[in-house]
């Protein structure tokens, strides 16, 4: 059973940087946009590494809250569902306005109003929480990683100032297959 949850993840790995590859036009007909996104998201957590103080014991689940469309909801819950972070079961949270986003160790900010968008990552900045987002502005805000679309393709670009300001720890790996990667402003 570990090995088939294993192999399942290195293959879900290979898929997304198999995706860097491929036009968005053809990544949009075969898998959708939100797919190849919510697959970039599960793939981050396996590059990033949070300090043990960001749980709340060694058998604490790996939180994943969500402001997304439908189709990302979707396809995020269905990539994620008995999965594990580090060794941790992964929850999937979908929060409202008052819940406290600190409680969350990935936060995805798809669809989110953008001035609460800011106000929230000005809440979580120096909290051991990936955000990750869309565009420059998403990025200008704060955010550590923000999916952009170039030369037809899902791309994603990463800031790791604000990632390293809340102890989080970016793989190499990950910074090598980011289209940019740079400090808060370009």
């Amino acid at each position: 059973m570990a090995f088939l949850r294993m192999l399942r993840a290195h293959v879900i790995v290979l898929l997304a940087v198999a995706l860097l590859a491929r036009p968005a036009a053809a990544q949009r007909s075969s898998f959708g946009e939100a797919a190849i996104k919510a697959a970039y998201v599960y793939n981050f957590t396996k590059f990033v590494d949070w300090p043990e103080a960001a749980f709340g014991g060694s058998s604490a689940p790996f939180v994943v809250c969500m402001f997304g469309d439908n189709d990302f909801r979707r396809e995020l819950k269905g990539i994620m569902t008995r999965e594990h972070v580090h060794g941790r079961p992964i929850t999937i949270l979908e929060p409202d306005a008052n819940d406290d986003l600190r409680t969350c160790h990935l936060v995805y900010f798809g669809n989110d109003d953008p001035d609460r968008t800011a106000r929230r990552l000005a809440a979580l900045r120096q909290t051991p929480v990936l955000t990750v987002g869309e565009g420059q502005r998403f990025l200008d805000q704060g955010g550590q990683i923000a999916f952009v679309i170039e030369d037809n393709r899902v791309r994603f670009d990463i800031r790791q100032e604000p990632a390293a300001t809340a102890g989080l720890i970016v793989s190499s790996k990950l910074l090598r297959v980011a289209r940019q990667v740079g400090r808060l402003s370009p």
